[in-house]
């Protein structure tokens, strides 16, 4: 592969930027094992629809597993076995001929593979009902740091699933599937936010309620909706005023609110979570600064928009969640962006996971910690290997 070709592996949707010193596009779970035993610094990439960076090299090898793509659907179990560079939208129009389907559904469904959603833990619109990617995980084989295959239990997804590719390589994964839905939608005009929390509420009690998005008032104006806040509600039932092609269209319109808004130079989207109550305070300290969200506020996920230049407003937003006991990252995942936000607690547990599935820390490198506290405990074992036993 040539320089020109190794431009596109450099970034991912983040665009961040890293070095490429190797590109590899390996084809069966055995390759994949030969490069991790024979080389270090292995940066694995699925789509690179990514944006914090997690896919991003520091002059490593890529993995584009792109390859690693096959499907076999076993429909009497509802099950899937996938390769991780099956496409989220290839293997549900694969489920659709047996009426299934995978109903996590993240915005970037018609690119992201299988393999950066089990990594991420992706979720989506759909989680208030159908909550994340590890929910639906039966089982997922992984090459280790040390060139190993392991099956990884539903007991035991946290190891994989949400640890952005630090622990393992995804080679196939068997997901558990759902009934394939009819839906409809509805939207709702909401003029005081503070009423936000109790509509929710109501709204969650139905069980035929698939997703509650919200979209803010500038957001709506940029969608070209009148100026208040909107709450899109996803039914599976026909429940909803928009039915057949106009389900589709705001569905779709849904999907297109981000590239909207990046056009409008609102180009740096975050994924900071509150519970659903604290939503109005976080709605306030960003409507207090211009800056335009949306989300999926029947888990209170939001995407707070942000243009260049406005880090000081992300850095304190990020305090401000942190400060009403939320999370920095509901779905995006820390990647290279967040890993200054980590709390100790937090990067202690990464690098317990991280030193036992990957000693020697040949995979994705220097992602949701740095690199030198992901090899700080290797540093500190070698020294007490190395200490003269004096008894």
């Amino acid at each position: 592969m040539n320089t020109k070709e190794k431009i596109v592996y450099k970034s991912d949707a983040s665009r961040i930027e890293g070095q490429v010193s190797q590109v590899i596009l390996p084809k069966t779970a055995h390759e994949v094992q030969s490069i991790v035993k024979f080389s270090k610094n292995i940066v694995p990439r699925g789509a690179g629809t990514g944006l914090v960076g997690g896919a991003v090299p520091l002059n490593s090898i890529v993995l584009d597993m792109s390859k690693m793509n096959n499907i076999l659907v076993l429909p009497d179990k509802k099950i899937a076995e996938v390769e991780p560079g099956v496409i989220l939208e290839d293997l549900n129009q694969e489920l659709a001929k047996y009426g299934l389907e995978f109903p996590v559904n993240p915005s970037s469904a018609k690119a992201c593979t299988l393999g950066g959603m089990i990594a991420t833990d992706a979720v989506g619109t759909r989680a208030v009902k159908y909550g994340k990617t590890s929910d639906w995980i039966k089982e997922v084989e992984i090459v280790n740091g040390k060139g190993e295959i392991v099956k990884i239990s539903k007991l035991d997804i946290a190891d994989v699933s949400g640890m952005e590719g630090i622990t393992g390589i995804i080679v196939k994964a068997k997901l558990n599937l759902a009934n394939l839905k009819k839906r409809t939608a509805t939207l709702i005009k909401v003029n005081d936010i503070n009423k936000l929390a109790e509509i929710i509420r109501k709204l969650k009690a139905k069980t035929d309620v698939s997703a509650i998005e919200l979209l803010d008032k500038l957001t709506s104006r940029y969608a070209g909706l009148p100026e208040v806040y909107h709450l899109l509600v996803e039914y599976e039932s026909d429940a909803g005023q928009f039915k057949d092609e106009e389900y589709h269209k705001i569905m779709d319109l849904r999907d297109s609110i981000y590239p909207k808004l990046a056009s409008e130079g609102f180009s740096h989207i975050e994924d900071p979570q509150v519970m659903s109550f604290k939503i109005p305070e976080l709605a306030k300290f960003l409507e207090e600064r211009n800056i335009p969200f949306f989300g999926h506020a029947g888990v209170g996920i939001l995407h707070p928009c942000f243009r260049e230049g406005q880090e000081g407003f992300i850095e304190s937003m990020l305090n401000f969640v942190k400060k009403v006991n939320g999370q920095i990252s509901g779905e995006h995942g820390i990647g290279l962006a967040k890993k200054k936000f980590v709390e100790e607690n937090d990067k202690k547990l990464y690098r317990r996971i991280k030193k036992r599935f990957d000693p020697e820390n040949k995979i994705n490198p220097g992602k949701m910690l740095d690199i030198e506290e992901q090899e700080e405990k290797k540093e500190e074992k070698q020294e007490e290997k190395n200490e003269p036993n004096i008894a």
